[in-house]
C-alpha cells in the first residue's frame, strides 16, 4: 500500500499543471509539514476518484491556510471549494471543507475522510458518511442540518457535518465537513495506529429524530463520526466516561 501510495503521487506530480507543484507550502513548523503531506494525501485519492486536485493556496500563516480546487491553479477567488485548516505548532487543529456542488460533495469529503487513514481506509468506506449527508440535503434542499462541533481536540479525529442552502442570501448551498484532528502525537499522516490498537465500533446510539423533521438537525444517527484509534474503555470505567463524554459514531478503516 505504501509503495502504491507513493507511486500515485508520484505520477500526480509529473502531471502539467499539477496543483501540489503549484502550491507554495511553508514548513517552518511541524504543523505546516503535516498538513503538507497530509493534503498530499488527500490529492492522491481526489485524482484516484476523478476530482481535481487541490491546486490552490489562498492564504497561508503559521496558524491558518486557506486552500481551494480551481480551474486553473493559483487562482485569485475560490471556485465554490474552500478549505480552511487552523494549525497549532506542532499539530493541526481543524480543517474545514466546503463545497457548494452537493454531487461532488461525497468524493471531496471522502478524499480527507480517507486520508486520516490512508494506508488502511477504502474509497467506500471513506465517502459513506459524506454521501448520506449529501442525499439527505438533495432530497430536503430547503432544510439545513447542523453537527454540533465538539472544538476540544482528543486523541482521535473527529468529522462533524453541516447543510446551509442560501447561507448568505445568494441563492448558493452549502455543505460541509469539519475535522477536528488529535492532540500532537495521537496521529500521523501515514495513518499511525497509537500502540498498534485496532478500530472499535462505539455502542449504537439511538436518536429521537424523525427522518421526516423539517429544519435543524443538531444530530442524527450514523452521520456523526469519530475515528477510535486505542481501544475502547469499559463504559463504567473513569477513561470510559470521559471517552464517551463526546459522543458520536466511530467508522474503522
Amino acid at each position: 500500500m505504501v509503495k502504491r501510495l507513493l507511486a500515485l503521487l508520484a505520477a500526480a506530480l509529473l502531471l502539467p499543471g499539477t496543483g501540489m507543484a503549484s502550491i507554495a507550502w511553508r514548513e517552518k513548523t511541524p504543523a505546516q509539514k503535516l498538513l503538507k503531506t497530509y493534503i498530499e494525501n488527500v490529492n492522491i485519492f481526489l485524482v484516484e476518484q476523478g476530482e481535481q486536485e487541490i491546486n490552490t493556496c489562498f492564504e497561508m500563516y503559521d496558524q491558518l491556510v486557506v486552500l481551494g480546487i480551481t480551474s486553473a491553479p493559483n487562482a485569485e477567488t475560490p471556485e465554490g471549494m474552500e478549505i480552511t485548516a487552523k494549525l497549532y505548532y506542532d499539530s493541526i487543529n481543524s480543517i474545514e471543507i466546503r463545497v457548494d456542488e452537493i454531487e461532488r460533495f461525497p468524493v471531496i469529503a471522502g478524499a480527507f475522510i480517507r486520508a486520516l487513514y490512508p494506508e488502511s481506509m477504502s474509497a467506500e468506506a471513506a465517502m459513506k458518511a459524506p454521501a448520506d449527508r449529501a442525499k439527505l440535503a438533495l432530497e430536503n434542499p430547503e432544510n439545513s442540518f447542523v453537527d454540533e462541533v465538539e472544538e476540544l481536540n482528543g486523541t482521535v479525529p473527529r468529522t462533524y457535518y453541516a447543510y446551509l442552502p442560501d447561507q448568505y442570501h445568494d441563492g448558493v448551498n452549502w455543505i460541509q465537513l469539519t475535522i477536528i484532528f488529535p492532540l500532537a502525537g495521537y496521529w500521523e499522516p501515514n495513518g499511525t495506529i497509537i500502540d498498534g490498537a485496532t478500530p472499535t465500533k462505539a455502542p449504537d446510539v439511538t436518536s429521537d429524530h424523525d427522518p421526516e423533521y423539517e429544519g435543524y438537525y443538531s444530530q442524527d444517527p450514523y452521520l456523526h463520526y469519530e475515528f477510535f484509534i486505542t481501544p475502547t474503555p469499559e463504559p463504567d470505567s473513569p477513561a470510559g466516561e470521559e471517552e464517551t463524554g463526546l459522543g458520536g459514531f466511530p467508522l474503522a478503516p
